[in-house]
């Protein structure tokens, strides 16, 4: 949540979402916001919206789980791999020869394949 010490950005839009982010995801924002505006001379307005653009493509939505959930082919069988890194576990799946790699959605997964629940273990 954005601190009465900063001002509020001129798109209601962007107000709202930027209003959910944490202290770190919203000092990654103004940061963009004010180089965007004094650097690229951008218009505030839209320095604002390329500066949140940036923001949420970087760290993800805010009160979203940073997980993704890769379906992989082993044999004729579907695995699925469950990840906080996914371009790091892709590298290594490609390492390991695995090269059709699917991130696929995770509460899907969990409903269709699982019955919404699903035990995890270790690949180590």
């Amino acid at each position: 949540m954005i601190s009465s010490n900063h001002p509020l950005p001129l798109d209601a839009g962007v107000a709202r979402i930027v209003g959910l982010l944490d202290p770190n995801r919203y000092e990654c924002f103004a940061e963009r916001a004010g180089i965007l505006e004094f650097e690229a001379r951008m218009a505030r307005v839209e320095a604002e919206r390329q500066a949140l653009i940036q923001t949420l493509a970087r760290y993800g939505f805010p009160n979203t789980p940073s997980v993704w959930l890769l379906q992989i082919n082993v044999d004729v069988r579907v695995q699925w791999v469950l990840t906080a890194n996914e371009v790091g576990t892709r590298r290594q799946l490609a390492d390991r020869g695995f090269t059709d790699v699917t991130a696929v959605d995770l509460a899907d997964v969990l409903h269709r394949q699982f019955g919404n629940e699903a035990w995890l273990t270790t690949a180590r």
